[in-house]
């Protein structure tokens, strides 16, 4: 599994990202953004979510180095297991110190079943 994660929303903040992985994270984070996605936001729901848009861009940050054990705290912030989201594997453009941006894979949360049936009502 890859052990990067675009964020886009709620855990571009460092302090929301250490309180869900219950440890301060001390990997590296990259201004990134991912292509072929929309961010979108409900009247109805708290949170922003992607979906997929053919000439969509999301600025966010990727985050590297997590643990395998991260995973699971991560799909339980999201509400993977109660539909809201779906953790999805991704190509972002991330920026480091350099001119060029790297391509790198990395999971993101998109919008699951119980968000996107919102979307066609």
């Amino acid at each position: 599994m890859s052990a990067h994660l675009f964020v886009y929303g709620s855990l571009v903040d460092p302090t929301r990202l250490d309180a869900v992985l219950g440890r301060v994270h001390q990997g590296d984070r990259l201004r990134a953004q991912l292509s072929e996605f929309a961010r979108h936001t409900r009247a109805d729901y708290e949170y922003a979510f992607l979906v997929p848009a053919a000439t969509g861009v999301v600025e966010g940050v990727v985050v590297l180095d997590l643990q395998p054990s991260d995973w699971l705290r991560l799909d339980a912030y999201e509400d993977v297991d109660a539909g809201y989201y779906r953790r999805q594997l991704v190509s972002v453009e991330a920026w480091g110190c350099g001119p060029r941006p790297w391509n790198l894979s990395a999971y993101t949360y998109v919008a699951g079943q119980k968000l996107m049936r919102g979307l066609e009502g």
